[in-house]
């Protein structure tokens, strides 16, 4: 449509998006032109399309009001010139704060604001990934904008390394996208760890080799507040767009990722999400707008602990971080490890030779260990409670006990006929071995049956995640269609799937069961008790920049 050829129903409509455009910074989407009088079908029947109408008045602007669309930050701030001086920028910084804004929609202020007091506060430099909604582009994913008030120097529009492992990725998928990594694996396996855009916090890590840490893809939520319901959607849109609008609204997470740059290559990563005002929580530094004050965390649920085979890096890495948030609660998931009467090295003779020469076939001294661990763990600073979830593990002694294989095993048939008694009078016998080895801190300890809730914050703390739905097997996916909102452990590679959070482990990397590419991670989980969440890695125990 050349500019000569409107009319004055055509310069109406213009006028109204522009000012719309004043008043927001943003191209308006059919949202805002529907709550001004001007449906779908009206914008089809003057400028056939939302992208027409927007060049139109672009062109109508240049003459009648060329100010108008100054402040947009658009696909126009695509150069190599921006880039590169991104690329200056990130070099001068050692903290990010990568979050995601989503197409068309507002920035949350509140949020903005904490992240702002954040980055002044660790000299920290906010990085902001795009993420396509195209029922907030007119359907066209190539033309977008952001809101103003995030400064186009934020916007990450192209791939930009954060050091040699991890780096921004520019890759462009919709918000409304159910599992954002599906399809990405190989991205990472081949450049290193990698962040991108998606207003759902999701994380993955990928075996990359025999021996060397795993890749992580994460996603990080965003900045932005959830919009995919477009008031004339629910006249003319299919019935799978409002579906999708309303699974993308439910899974929106306001959220971002805290990058931490280390020397020699090394890099640490947290989520942080926020309240509805916008405040967050990093490390019990509470960022609440321009103030920061302490939200110390409720509990840390650890990673698998396996007692006799924890990594005393690992160890040392979580206590220094159980003093900087002051946990109340620490969750301890095979806590047992149950190496002397492992039923799946039963028949491997020349590995238990191997065992038995090395005393680890000795179930009495096994269980002492355990019971000095719990002691140890119910000794560390701030804490009150040590909740034992019942694992796999810990299932090891029942099912040697309850078969009766103790009878054919004179090294442990004594203790084996104490704990059968016991069990067969109701007792737990892991938690009657610890009292029978002397526990100290028996007052401080809380034993989980199977099947025994515990929640914090509505988060179900209390299942190792070995057990799904229905007696099936555990994943996380279960976990998430049982739960909702979960911590739980059981597969060593720590993931974030939406609410279902999984712990890494805290025993050593390579075990004897563990053999070829392996995605473990020394990682645990703090819970605040708002319900934020963060999890911590350790990589051979530096977990965080100092």
């Amino acid at each position: 449509m050349e500019i000569m050829e409107l009319t004055k129903n055509h310069i109406k409509l213009i006028k109204i998006y522009l000012k719309l455009v004043k008043k927001t910074g943003m191209y308006p989407g059919r949202a805002e032109l529907d709550a001004a009088g001007y449906n779908r079908d009206k914008i089809r029947h003057y400028f056939t399309n939302l992208n027409k109408l927007k060049s139109t008045a672009k062109i109508w602007a240049e003459e009648n009001d060329p100010t108008v669309f100054d402040n947009i930050i658009d696909e126009s701030i695509f150069t190599s010139e921006r880039l590169s001086q991104l690329e200056e920028n990130v070099k001068k910084f050692k903290r990010f704060v990568v979050t995601t804004a989503v197409v068309g929609a507002p920035v949350h202020q509140g949020f903005l604001k904490s992240i702002r007091t954040y980055c002044k506060d660790k000299n920290a430099m906010l990085l902001v990934l795009p993420a396509a909604d195209p029922a907030s582009t007119g359907g066209d994913i190539a033309k977008w904008n952001l809101d103003p008030s995030l400064g186009a120097d934020s916007i990450v529009f192209s791939d930009v390394a954060l050091n040699d492992n991890v780096f921004l990725c520019s890759i462009k998928l919709s918000a409304k996208q159910i599992d954002p990594t599906t399809g990405l694996d190989r991205i990472g396996q081949r450049n290193g760890s990698f962040i991108y855009a998606s207003p759902k916090q999701r994380l993955k890590f990928m075996p990359v080799s025999n021996i060397k840490h795993p890749h992580a893809e994460m996603t990080t939520g965003a900045i932005t507040l959830p919009r995919y319901f477009q008031i004339s959607d629910s006249i003319h849109s299919p019935y799978m767009s409002e579906r999708t609008a309303y699974i993308a609204n439910y899974d929106h997470v306001i959220g971002a990722i805290i990058v931490e740059i280390g020397e020699n290559g090394k890099y640490h990563f947290r989520q942080i999400q926020a309240d509805k005002d916008g405040n967050f929580v990093d490390l019990a530094d509470f960022y609440k707008g321009n103030k920061i004050t302490k939200l110390y965390a409720e509990a840390i649920s650890l990673g698998d602990w396996h007692s006799g085979e924890t990594d005393p890096t690992a160890i040392k890495a979580f206590k220094e971080l159980n003093d900087v948030v002051r946990a109340k609660k620490l969750f301890i998931h095979d806590g047992f490890n149950g190496l002397s009467i492992n039923h799946h090295e039963r028949e491997r003779q020349i590995r238990r030779a191997i065992l038995a020469k090395q005393g680890l076939l000795n179930l009495e001294s096994e269980l002492k260990v355990f019971t000095e661990d719990l002691d140890n763990l119910a000794s560390w600073n701030h804490v009150q409670e040590v909740v034992v979830v019942k694992s796999n593990h810990d299932i090891f002694l029942d099912r040697w006990l309850d078969s009766g294989e103790y009878v054919d095993d004179p090294h442990n048939y004594h203790i084996g006929v104490e704990l059968a008694r016991a069990m067969s009078h109701g007792h737990n016998p892991l938690q009657y071995a610890a009292h029978m080895f002397d526990l100290k801190s028996k007052n401080k300890i809380k034993w989980l049956d199977m099947d025994e809730d515990y929640f914090i914050a509505r988060i179900q703390c209390g299942a190792h995640g070995h057990k799904g739905p229905k007696g099936s097997r555990g994943t996380l996916r279960g976990m998430e269609k049982a739960y909702g909102l979960s911590v739980t452990g059981h597969s060593h590679g720590p993931e974030i799937l939406r609410g279902a959070w999984q712990n890494g482990t805290l025993s050593y990397l390579k075990l004897s069961y563990n053999q070829g590419p392996s995605d473990w991670v020394h990682s645990s989980t703090v819970i605040y008790p708002n319900g934020m969440r963060q999890l911590v890695n350790s990589f051979e125990g530096d977990w965080h920049l100092t």
